[in-house]
């Protein structure tokens, strides 16, 4: 294998194709990437056996040839070229990099080892959506989805289609968070399935900038999620299981509805959260007034006590109510809007929290007993 390209190009393909390397792989080769010369160009993947990710980098082929290099030290090498064309041959297993200055040896893998990688499918379900409006929705609920392994179901994002409407939805069973984006016509048939958490937020991620839609391709055959855009290709494995009715514990009906600024509440819950992490609980108390006035303060009096006042727009009774302030900074860390919405019943029943810039969206905590 021998190739010229720019290193900007290179560092942009590994940058993308990395994320896919595992931490700790159950394989050795796994902590590899594959780099393989096709079709006039040079392809890059990485592998955990779960997620997939393959991208195309421009280049000047003169010799064809395929090898597994160590992702991080050819990441890291590359990553710190200056900005120039650069030589890459393979010799006897051995990748020799060369730029303006520098010249570097790798010692690589036969790619036989190397897994197979996905391919789009002939068949499948396949859909475009709008890359921006996507990746607004994943973080709008990535971040109410379990990190716990040994529930799986609830590691996932749950998404739904349906004539032109996409719907995602994440829970740990304590909070849920449901997303509903439009994807314009499409003769993609009625479908749900339930992707990896992880691996949703880092198509976001990649694809946030593409200039063209991303295709979201399902192969049932595999059960595999593909996404793909530009020279990008990720495949995840979808999750085995039935998710959840979630829908039967949104309510209806609110007893209590306040409105008040974003900004002076996550500033408040910032304050509280000062004292709360100090003592034995996470749990903050909200206090909200029909006289136009929300309270948050800390329960646990153990180093000391706070309390933060911020104005708001009050309808039904006075309200007290309990959170875990984690789960409340997570909330007010992934929304952007001017104004917050908070909806409840009793200070025992599932509480939405929405923001006034985001339609069809809604936020759900569980709150602890008092």
């Amino acid at each position: 294998m021998k190739f010229s390209c720019l290193q900007e190009n290179l560092n942009r393909g590994l940058q993308i194709t990395t994320r896919a390397v595992p931490a700790k792989g159950s394989l050795p080769i796994l902590s590899n990437v594959l780099l393989s010369t096709e079709n006039g160009r040079i392809k890059l993947a990485a592998t955990n056996l779960e997620t997939a990710i393959t991208t195309y980098v421009n280049a000047s082929v003169e010799k064809e040839g395929t090898i597994t290099i160590p992702a991080k030290i050819l990441k890291e090498l590359v990553a710190n070229l200056p900005p120039s064309t650069i030589e890459v041959n393979l010799d006897n297993d051995i990748l020799n990099i060369k730029s303006e200055k520098t010249k570097s040896k790798i010692n690589g893998t036969d790619a036989k080892d190397f897994p197979e990688l996905p391919t789009m499918p002939v068949k499948g379900t396949s859909l475009e959506l709008d890359p921006k409006i996507f990746a607004t929705a994943v973080s709008l609920v990535c971040f109410a989805s379990s990190l716990d392994e040994s529930r799986p179901i609830f590691t996932g994002v749950y998404i739904a289609y349906d004539n032109g409407k996409m719907t995602l939805a994440s829970t740990d069973g304590f909070r849920l968070s449901e997303r509903t984006i439009k994807t314009g016509s499409s003769k993609a048939k009625k479908f749900t399935a339930l992707i990896p958490s992880k691996t949703l937020a880092e198509v976001s991620k990649i694809f946030a900038s593409s200039e063209s839609p991303v295709k979201m391709t399902l192969s049932e055959d595999e059960n595999l999620a593909l996404f793909s855009a530009e020279d990008t290709t990720i495949a995840t494995r979808i999750i085995d299981g039935q998710y959840p009715d979630y829908k039967k514990i949104i309510p209806t009906t609110a007893a209590v509805k306040a409105s008040f600024s974003s900004s002076d509440f996550l500033d408040a819950v910032r304050l509280t959260t000062v004292f709360v992490k100090e003592g034995s609980s996470n749990t903050l108390k909200i206090r909200i007034d029909p006289e136009g006035v929300i309270k948050i303060s800390s329960l646990n009096n153990e180093v000391g006590t706070h309390e933060s006042e911020i104005s708001a727009e009050v309808d039904g009774d006075m309200l007290e109510i309990a959170f875990s302030s984690k789960y409340l900074l997570d909330f007010l860390n992934n929304v952007r809007g001017e104004k917050i919405i908070i909806e409840a019943n009793s200070n025992n029943s599932a509480c939405i929290f929405k923001t006034e810039n985001e339609e069809d969206f809604l936020h759900i905590i569980m709150p602890i007993q008092l």
